[in-house]
């Protein structure tokens, strides 16, 4: 059990390290969106990168980032969940809940994604798909890409939180502390 939280620990640490390598996109972006502002509003065009191309990379961008955190948000218990069946849970019953929506939902999910998406991305490269204003950018399997990395690291996220939910629910109680998966990592430090 204890080699499981090792795994769980070394993919914490690529998500997080990818997420805050790819989180200085952030600036870019703002950069990008600031610029494409100002100059529609002063009616300047630089030439060869008009509001069109600005915009395209913008939400370019705006997948790269959220593609490449949507790991570390999972592990992080970041991302958007609704938990009014958790109210009044006891931790080991909301892990429970977790390992069951890891191993029946999550997963699953995942895996036909990233089937999907990758054929996405592939087609996108195999045709050379580019952006279908005549202004446009090119290269539109890189954000189709991205969603399919980014799924990739959902999955990975995924697979870490339910080998924790094991480790909590099944393993040494001596590693619980270890082993606990954001998902209730606030309510046992309020209980604590």
């Amino acid at each position: 059990m204890k080699s499981m939280l090792d795994v769980s620990d070394r993919i914490d640490r690529v998500l997080d390290r990818l997420a805050d390598t790819v989180g200085w996109l952030f600036i870019l972006t703002t950069i990008v969106i600031a610029f494409d502002v100002v100059t529609r509003k002063i009616g300047y065009q630089m030439p060869g990168m008009g509001s069109t191309k600005l915009q395209e990379l913008e939400w370019h961008l705006h997948t790269a980032l959220f593609s490449f955190w949507l790991g570390a948000a999972y592990i992080h218990n970041a991302h958007v969940r609704i938990d009014i069946a958790y109210i009044n849970a006891k931790p080991r019953t909301i892990v429970f809940a977790e390992f069951i929506g890891c191993l029946f939902f999550a997963i699953p999910y995942c895996l036909l994604a990233i089937y999907f998406s990758a054929d996405f991305t592939w087609e996108a490269w195999v045709d050379n798909e580019a952006s279908p204003s005549s202004n446009g950018l090119p290269f539109r399997w890189i954000p189709k890409g991205c969603i399919t990395i980014g799924l990739i690291l959902l999955f990975a996220g995924v697979i870490s939180v339910l080998m924790r939910s094991i480790v909590y629910l099944y393993g040494d109680p001596s590693l619980r502390g270890r082993a606990t998966p954001a998902v209730i990592a606030s309510k046992v430090e309020a209980s604590s």
